[in-house]
């Protein structure tokens, strides 16, 4: 369902648009569509079912600058895209708050890094 009310928000964006400007400027024709250009892995207590993973997925997806996010109650965390000029991890980590789970920050992989 979402999927068909951002398809028809993005044609009446486009239909909007198209002839409105004989410029060949495009900057002023943006899309709507958010890049991802940064993923971050966020760490969050209190998920414990599939449930929980759904709930802050959806609070997290009404940010602005979400491309994606994955929830696991599993490792307790979120793997979530988004671009870095429409939103933060603060912003992100808010949202997950309101919705009610702890908000730990980032997760910093503990993998050894491997030298050449």
């Amino acid at each position: 369902m979402k999927n068909i009310i951002f398809i028809a928000l993005i044609a009446a964006f486009v239909a909007g648009c198209a002839g409105n400007s004989t410029s060949t400027d495009n900057s002023a024709k943006s899309t709507a569509v958010a890049v991802a250009n940064k993923t971050v892995t966020l760490a969050i207590e209190g998920m414990t079912c599939s449930g929980c993973e759904n709930t802050v997925s959806e609070a997290v997806t009404k940010v602005a600058g979400v491309a994606t996010i994955k929830a696991s109650h599993l490792d307790s965390t979120a793997v979530v895209s988004f671009d870095s000029t429409l939103t933060n991890v603060s912003a992100i980590g808010a949202a997950i708050a309101e919705a009610g789970y702890d908000f730990k920050g980032e997760k910093i992989s503990s993998a050894p890094v491997e030298t050449k």
